[in-house]
């Protein structure tokens, strides 16, 4: 079905008119849309309209205004729902386009200053390791081995690039088309490189590599390659930059001192935002600097411990982080979410193992809420016994809730699955991350339990910029960006990699596994990871302008209760001006 539009007497939608349940496609003519921001933007044929009102199903807030007589295609939303499970390619398409309008869309990130800011020509490897159109495959191949390098420039005879060749692209040829050894690599293997100019600054070039999915980028100057550069480079700089203050951490002599450092954060918070393209690895950073303040505050408490004649640690232990510590996604106001596993070790007198472990976790948390870390208002703490127990009771808990699941059971998985080791024996956790991921593969049924709970959530920002407020109260709305923006997000990458067997636990690192498993497209997930930046780029500002207006960040009030009974834990929120991002977040969940 079409529709004919004319130039001044026709809109095809205006502000406030209901939801059509249909996608618009402009077939010919021209249209202008007027954004809610006072923001114009030309539309010409080929293009969507109604893309967010499709994934949301919220009320029109855009004038379409006809500039030209236009014709427009008119797709049913239940059916186009239809053909994108139908139609793989259909649903990459799209998602392709949402990708690329919230890049549009998303607050600039340009980097002015630090590391990344410096041009590609400070870091790049040169000169290139090149060689002619004419050189064969093995002849390649033993470059690279001889030089122990990944690729080559492949080169005419006045230097000009021609392309490139890989370990990848050889094994490719040789195995895939069944290429001789004295085959040309021009013919056979070559690869079109990614390109980019000298003054390219760093973090433009590490979001190519991740944005293209690639391993290099030929650095060329009058279409001659001057540098290669890699991601192992950018990190390699970004690894080497003085860590004065994660030194001075690591180096605190007391609880005292190491509080009065940690008050200093908002620093570490300014200058990670301003010196990372992406946002998701501005959060990385501040989380390892929260890593490093606990993991001394425990050191300091078995100090204490020693000091005060209760001895070594009387068993091997792992002292777990839990939640957004677990995947490294911590903002400037987290609280404590952590426990302990206790080796199973039938030489040492229990009782006395578990009075040093009682009191050594006590003091524990007592410590990490005396530099910054609020105690656990459900009491998700090592302090707890529910938290604090041996392997083989750890073992047990998960085998009981997998094979029974509830409801208290799935929100306490959504939480306390996404451990990991903060001090001690890693070994440990591994073997219970082994166990989980193989009674959530024998017992599936509680992921849909953790499915049901992520549901309560929905999208705090509509895509492209529309804010949906959650709460009110004496100064205004606010939106619960974190309980329902990144924790979608958050938890459908959870839900999927434990279905998996995936182990790692970064948000995007499971996002990147699920691509590489084949779980979910590249398109897709593009998408959300987009969709994800912009929300915790929200956040993250919000977060600073509070701490710089001398304001607490607010907590969200969703309870997540532990297995013990009437206890509560309540996850964090905030509230947001504007983003980027939103109904695409949910779309992961759907």
């Amino acid at each position: 079905m079409s529709q004919n539009l004319s130039r001044g007497s026709d809109t095809l939608v205006r502000p406030g008119d209901p939801y059509r349940q249909t996608l618009f496609v402009l077939v010919e003519g021209e249209l202008i849309m007027h954004r809610p921001s006072g923001r114009q933007e030309r539309v010409t044929p080929g293009e969507f309209l109604g893309l967010a009102n499709y994934l949301d199903n919220n009320d029109y807030s855009t004038l379409a205004e006809v500039i030209r007589r236009s014709r427009v295609l008119l797709i049913p939303a239940q059916r186009l729902k239809h053909l994108e499970v139908e139609r793989p390619d259909l649903f990459n398409m799209l998602n392709r386009i949402i990708a690329s309008r919230l890049r549009e869309r998303s607050p600039d990130r340009t980097i002015s200053s630090g590391v990344l800011a410096q041009p590609v020509t400070r870091v790049m490897k040169s000169p290139v390791s090149a060689c002619a159109p004419h050189t064969s495959l093995g002849e390649a191949l033993l470059l690279m081995q001889e030089r122990k390098i990944g690729a080559l420039a492949v080169t005419d005879r006045h230097g000009r690039l021609r392309g490139v060749v890989s370990f990848s692209g050889l094994a490719r040829a040789a195995i895939l088309e069944g290429a001789a050894p004295d085959a040309g690599v021009l013919e056979t293997a070559r690869e079109t490189p990614r390109v980019i100019d000298p003054d390219t600054p760093l973090w433009e070039a590490e979001e190519l590599l991740k944005r293209h999915n690639v391993k290099y980028l030929l650095v060329t100057e009058a279409h001659r390659p001057i540098g290669m550069l890699s991601q192992s480079d950018i990190l390699r700089v970004l690894i080497s930059r003085p860590g004065t203050m994660t030194g001075r951490l690591r180096d605190a002599g007391s609880i005292k001192e190491l509080a009065a450092l940690s008050a200093n954060l908002l620093p570490v918070a300014t200058e990670a935002r301003d010196s990372n393209h992406r946002p998701s690895d501005a959060l990385r950073l501040l989380s390892e600097v929260h890593l490093i303040i606990q993991r001394r505050a425990i050191e300091l408490t078995l100090r204490w411990m020693q000091r005060k004649g209760h001895g070594p640690p009387p068993l091997d232990y792992a002292f777990l982080i839990m939640g957004s510590g677990g995947r490294k996604e911590m903002l400037l106001n987290p609280d404590q979410d952590n426990g302990i596993i206790l080796a199973d070790d039938p030489g040492v007198d229990p009782e006395q193992a578990d009075a040093w472990f009682e009191l050594f976790c006590e003091r524990v948390n007592r410590n990490l809420a005396r530099v910054g870390y609020p105690l656990c208002p459900g009491q998700i703490m090592a302090s707890n016994p529910a938290y604090r127990k041996r392997l083989s009771s750890w073992k047990t808990q998960v085998s009981r809730i997998c094979a029974r699941p509830s409801d208290r059971a799935a929100r306490w998985s959504n939480v306390v699955f996404d451990f990991d080791t903060l001090y001690g024996n890693d070994a440990l956790t591994m073997e219970l991350r082994r166990h989980t991921l193989a009674e959530l593969k024998a017992h599936p049924r509680l992921l849909g339990r953790m499915v049901a709970d992520d549901a309560e959530g929905r999208p705090a920002i509509g895509l492209f910029n529309r804010l949906i407020t959650t709460k009110s109260n004496a100064r205004g709305e606010w939106i619960d960006v974190k309980r329902n923006g990144l924790r979608i997000v958050a938890d459908a990458a959870r839900i999927f990699s434990l279905q998996g067997g995936i182990s790692v636990q970064n948000t995007g690192d499971r996002l990147e596994a699920l691509v590489r498993t084949g779980s979910l497209s590249r398109d897709f997930i593009d998408s959300v990871q987009e969709a994800y930046e912009g929300l915790l780029d929200l956040l993250l500002a919000h977060q600073i302008r509070q701490m710089e207006g001398g304001e607490e960040s607010r907590q969200a009030d969703r309870p997540v209760p532990a297995l013990a009974p009437d206890t509560q834990h309540p996850a964090h929120g905030d509230a947001g001006d504007q983003a980027a991002a939103g109904a695409a977040a949910g779309r992961v969940r759907d």
